[in-house]
């Protein structure tokens, strides 16, 4: 998301205006600042910039537009969004009641209160932009050429417009109703959702293709991650992928970035990215950024950057580059708005909103004669329409607007809506306190609730957040240092060596973590949890940065000190590594090499697996140095070599206990396992690794019937009256039967002419 203060917007409009012809550009000063006065173009510029930003002029040169342009304005600023399509804009003006949106349009243009983008706005601020070779002269010559146009608003003026009540062409239905149960969400599914997918791309970037979508692993990573596509069980209703969107909205807040057709992470700190945008639009009653809280800043930030999602849609989910004009932002832009223009305690229903809607916005029904479908009463729906009014349907439109689903899927986690559900089932919604704020209705946001101890640190590196003390911050610090697993009322983390090494590759120190987990924790840390992060932050605190290196490994110690004290210009790294930091000084005529290896390559395939599914032999001429500190952290190693250039190991019970100790899952064994041996986890292996953790074992006494084929035992199965006998089935032939049900089993056997005869 780009900055959203008055300082970086007043660039990019200095920047604008110094693109415009001179002919243009007096024009557009004339309507703006009506200079008196031949001014050169600098100081017109000047003068511009000092009418946006003194609001007793705004307000005035707002009163000199017409309506359509007004609304125009006022939907901007309730959006807190500052850059639109111009195909969105064109579709508010006309679902308002404006015949010709696109007027309107020019209108803002050409009276210095609406600018259209050129370029990017990373731009230096220096250099001034031009359209093409030459400087813009006409409005229409850029709306002609871009693809597709698009225009900003200074915040300033969308300040100043917001507070002004928008003229509705037909009211919304609604009720004031005093018998409902008031449902509100906590706000935090979608900041919850972002951490995820940030994680996500921390570990392994998502990869697009060059038709915008993901290549199929990354896209089934997000579809099949249960924490992005799961919702919680008091919201409503769901949306379709609802992982793609989480990309989508975090790459529209800067949360992820585009490099190469990489989704890449980018900085996550939710609050403070927010907080500025909160400050951009608020009227001037409003709290300051130093005083607004983290969660109504950072739902400010997602209000405003849904309008910046354009390859998700609530209706049909994940479409990149599938719609050529995407009617859903000014949807929904529109469809709060016409929440928020209720009174305060009265409610309708989405289909009510969704109706209101389709048969207004352009999209889904452009009447042939706009006139009916602007002053039809409210109750008419357009299957009772005459002749005259019949709505004539987008051709590419969809078959709904989706907007019941956005409402109660989308909005109300974030926290903009109050739901109930009445008697029949029917949902009711209104805007919530929050939305209210952020609509410009209520000049503060509601009171935040803080429960600052929240967590439980688990001894095996589990923390358990409850939800009610979960705030925009803590969940941007805990994405830092730990893994989210499971998101709920109780959302559950990993501390991993993985998460904590990327905590402090960014900064955080063991300290820092500590003192998080301390403050916002239940209980005291466990002891095996701190001497976790003692070890993980000790190991990289040990760790030398070499741009380029060569490392050595001599089959013992002997050799090793052989070779320095023969004037290996080298750094001793255990009693078998050396690292020299460059190869010229090297005299290779000195060594027998037995192999060299290739680290960027994914992992050789070198340990061979014995049957008994513990004992593991590596191929000395095929291993890297990688494995040998694997395996000491997983096996024991075992004294008698079973052959030369060959090591063995074996997986015990106290050594994969210590692995699990120090921050191995069974997905990473799982993993190391298929990558080493090119086979699946042994069942003992896996028995030893999961043994501490699994039930316990009930030992039954049985009795084995052994019959001579298969077909008897499947009718002993299935016949009724010998079926209820058989306790389990251990193979072809071999049934099980409980002691007190011999008699009965043998009795009804020789029904049947099958006797039953005990071994000898």
């Amino acid at each position: 998301m780009h900055s959203v203060n008055d300082e970086f917007w007043s660039s990019q409009v200095r920047r604008i205006l110094e693109s415009y012809d001179e002919t243009l550009l007096r024009q557009v000063a004339t309507r703006l600042c009506r200079p008196r006065n031949h001014w050169p173009n600098e100081e017109l510029i000047d003068r511009c910039l000092d009418t946006i930003g003194n609001a007793a002029m705004l307000d005035r040169r707002l009163k000199d537009q017409e309506v359509g342009a007004q609304n125009l304005l006022a939907l901007i600023g309730q959006s807190r969004q500052f850059l639109w399509n111009v195909g969105n804009l064109v579709e508010m003006a006309v679902a308002l009641g404006t015949l010709d949106g696109l007027k309107a349009v020019r209108d803002l243009l050409e009276a210095g209160l609406l600018f259209p983008k050129f370029g990017s706005f990373e731009e230096s601020p220096a250099r001034p932009l031009s359209p093409g070779r030459g400087r813009l002269k006409n409005f229409d010559v850029w709306l002609g050429q871009a693809t597709p146009p698009a225009a900003f608003v200074h915040p300033a003026v969308a300040r100043r417009a917001m507070s002004r009540p928008i003229p509705w062409p037909v009211p919304l239905r609604h009720e004031e109703k005093r018998d409902l149960a008031v449902l509100e969400a906590d706000g935090l599914e979608w900041p919850l959702r972002l951490a995820v997918v940030w994680q996500m791309a921390a570990s392994m970037p998502f990869r697009r293709t060059q038709q915008g979508d993901f290549f199929k692993r990354d896209l089934e990573r997000l579809q099949n991650n249960s924490a992005l596509t799961g919702i919680s069980s008091d919201i409503p209703t769901s949306a379709p992928d609802l992982g793609l969107a989480a990309v989508s909205l975090g790459l529209a807040l800067g949360f992820l970035r585009e490099h190469e057709g990489e989704v890449l992470p980018g900085e996550f700190r939710m609050a403070s990215t927010v907080t500025a945008n909160t400050s951009a639009t608020s009227s001037p009653k409003d709290k300051s950024p130093a005083d607004a809280d983290g969660l109504a800043a950072t739902l400010a930030g997602l209000w405003a950057a849904l309008p910046r999602v354009l390859d998700w849609n609530v209706v049909r989910g994940w479409q990149p580059g599938a719609m050529l004009g995407n009617p859903h932002p000014s949807a929904q832009l529109l469809a709060l708005a016409l929440l928020a223009a209720l009174p305060e305690r009265h409610w309708t229903k989405p289909e009510a909103v969704e109706d209101w809607l389709v048969r207004r916005h352009p999209y889904w029904s452009a009447a042939k004669d706009r006139t009916p479908v602007v002053s039809a009463p409210e109750g008419e729906g357009p299957a009772g329409r005459g002749k005259r009014g019949a709505a004539k349907q987008h051709p590419n439109a969809e078959p709904g607007a989706g907007i019941s689903a956005f409402l109660l899927g989308i909005a109300y986690p974030l926290r903009l809506l109050q739901a109930a559900r009445a008697a029949n089932g029917e949902y009711w919604v209104r805007l919530s306190p929050m939305g209210r704020w952020l609509l410009g209705r209520d000049a503060k946001p509601p009171a935040a609730v803080s429960f600052p101890q929240t967590l439980l640190v688990q001894p095996n590196l589990e923390i358990l957040a409850y939800r009610q003390g979960l705030t925009p911050e803590l969940i941007a610090r805990l994405s830092r240092f730990a893994s989210w697993k499971t998101l709920g009322a109780a959302c559950t983390l990993q501390l991993e060596p993985a998460s904590v090494y990327r905590a402090l590759q960014s900064g955080e120190s063991l300290t820092s973590i500590t003192q998080a987990l301390e403050r916002h924790g239940l209980k005291a840390l466990p002891e095996t949890v701190l001497e976790a992060l003692r070890t993980w932050s000790n190991k990289r605190e040990r760790i030398a940065v070499y741009s380029a290196a060569a490392l050595f490994e001599f089959p013992g110690p002997a050799e090793l000190n052989e070779a320095l004290a023969r004037g290996l210009p080298a750094v001793k790294l255990t009693d078998r590594l050396a690292i020299v930091p460059s190869e010229d000084g090297i005299d290779y005529r000195h060594y027998r090499l037995t192999g060299t290896r290739d680290y960027c390559l994914p992992p050789e395939r070198c340990i061979e697996v014995a049957d008994d599914g513990v004992t593991l032999t590596v191929d000395l001429a095929r291993s890297d140095l990688l494995l040998e500190t694997e395996l000491q952290g997983l096996g024991e190693w075992v004294n008698a070599a079973p052959s030369p250039g060959r090591r063995s190991y074996r997986l015990t019970p106290e050594s994969l206990a210590a692995a699990r100790g120090n921050g191995w899952s069974l997905g990473n064994l799982e993993e190391w396992f298929s990558q080493r041996t090119g086979m699946p986890l042994s069942a003992a292996a896996k028995m030893l690794f999961t043994a501490a953790t699994s039930p316990a074992v009930v030992l039954h006494r049985q009795l084995v019937l052994h019959l001579d084929n298969a077909e008897l035992a499947d009718g002993l199965v299935q016949w009724p009256p010998t079926r209820d006998l058989v306790q389990a089935r251990l193979g072809p032939t071999a049934l099980t039967v409980a002691e007190d049900d011999v008699a009965e089993l043998t009795k009804r056997c020789l029904q049947i002419g099958v006797e039953l005869r005990p071994a000898m």
